[in-house]
């Protein structure tokens, strides 16, 4: 596994083509970056929800609805043991339930609560939480970003793997932590509304390795796409959008891309030799992407000098990329009709099926196919039983 792949936990390559074919974004480079966000703690109270116990709702319902204000008339009026009536009031007023002395029994707003929603509300008051913001706009992450190690997050901004090393991070917006608590999809960022955020302990800076794919027309108009381990190598906009807004940031990618750029041809040069395809060099197709054409036996080539399967995009060291291409289009529906039975084994329903074929067109090119053209095609590569299926799988029968 190479350094980028083991910083980012997916091929840059991966990123690349999801910019190139889900995204349509024509990509010119793409760079592994450490994206600084910020870990902030912050002290809450929560709220947690338990039934009743039944002598306690009742003793509620009294101070509440029957305007009984002291231990002995709530006795007699629910023939019970005083002794017991007495330990069960000193237990609500020590959730918060119940104020005031023997004889001036009220309830409180949390009493109040609680009696309404028929559920014993209880509050620990310092519960201590950590929520995450991008580090240049101060919006905040997702719950994807929560699992520490699976998103590859670190306090260490260095890695060998990093094209960038290290973005620095705007200054953290406090006021950040209590828009976040403003949000109505609040969960959606990892705070559930039984929190309420008292105050900020401090914060401090981690990083997310990602790959930042440098793109000629991006969604929305966006030149950067961040592709995240914790979306499986796909573009998360709002890291997107956090990044175009750091003029620094822009800076350094933009200074990564001038070094992709001059060192595009000698890289290509060295990438192909090693794999025996010296006499092969990069041509620029629209969009100012790059391609090698080669034929498709090319791609039958075993061992260490074995190609990415045809359609691939190989990220270069510095960044430049170009897509593995072969021109003639009979030999990219055969790899078509390769892949989608691949596929097939993994994902049956009609819509994951054309997910998948929307994606493998867009990165093969085989030309106008609806569903009976690629049905006869598998039947015309040799596998009528093929044909079948995917026939069956289309239709949804």
């Amino acid at each position: 596994m190479n350094p980028r792949t083991a910083a980012l936990g997916f091929d840059p390559g991966q990123a690349a083509g999801h910019a190139a074919f889900a995204l349509a974004a024509a990509p010119l480079s793409a760079h592994t970056v450490m994206f600084p966000l910020w870990r902030v703690e912050v002290r809450a109270a929560v709220t947690e929800a338990q039934p009743y116990q039944l002598i306690d709702r009742y003793l509620i319902r009294g101070v509440g609805e029957a305007g009984l204000t002291g231990s002995a008339e709530l006795a007699t009026f629910l023939s019970l043991d005083p002794a017991l009536v007495r330990q069960a009031l000193a237990f609500l007023r020590a959730v918060g339930h119940v104020e005031g002395e023997d004889g001036s029994l009220a309830l409180t707003a949390l009493g109040r609560r609680s009696l309404e929603d028929g559920t014993l509300y209880t509050v620990e008051l310092d519960d201590r939480r950590i929520l995450r913001f991008d580090g240049f706009s101060s919006e905040p992450l997702t719950g994807a970003y929560y699992h520490r190690t699976g998103a590859g997050l670190t306090a260490d901004g260095q890695h060998r793997g990093a094209a960038i090393p290290l973005l620095c991070p705007e200054r953290f917006r406090e006021a950040a932590v209590k828009e976040l608590a403003g949000l109505s999809d609040r969960e959606r960022y990892n705070l559930p509304s039984a929190i309420e955020i008292r105050d900020i302990v401090g914060y401090e800076v981690e990083y997310l390795p990602a790959c930042v794919v440098h793109v000629a027309r991006g969604p929305e108009g966006a030149q950067h796409l961040v592709c995240t381990r914790p979306l499986r190598g796909e573009h998360d906009p709002r890291l997107g959008a956090a990044l175009e807004t750091s003029d620094a940031a822009l800076s350094a990618l933009e200074a990564a891309n001038e070094d992709a750029r001059s060192h595009f041809d000698e890289e290509s040069g060295r990438w192909l030799s090693a794999k025996g395809l010296s006499g092969f060099r990069p041509r620029r197709v629209n969009g100012g992407s790059h391609r090698v054409g080669l034929a498709g036996d090319a791609f039958r080539t075993t061992g260490e000098k074995a190609l990415p399967p045809m359609g691939s995009l190989v990220v270069l060291p510095s960044g430049g990329l170009f897509q593995l291409w072969c021109e003639d289009v009979k030999a990219r529906r055969r790899e078509l009709v390769r892949r989608v039975e691949a596929h097939l084994d993994t994902a049956r329903s009609p819509a994951a099926v054309r997910t998948r074929l929307g994606l493998l067109v867009a990165r093969l090119e085989p030309g106008p196919l609806d569903d009976d053209a690629l049905c006869g095609l598998a039947v015309a590569e040799g596998s009528r039983a093929l044909g079948d299926r995917l026939r069956r799988i289309l239709s949804g029968s």
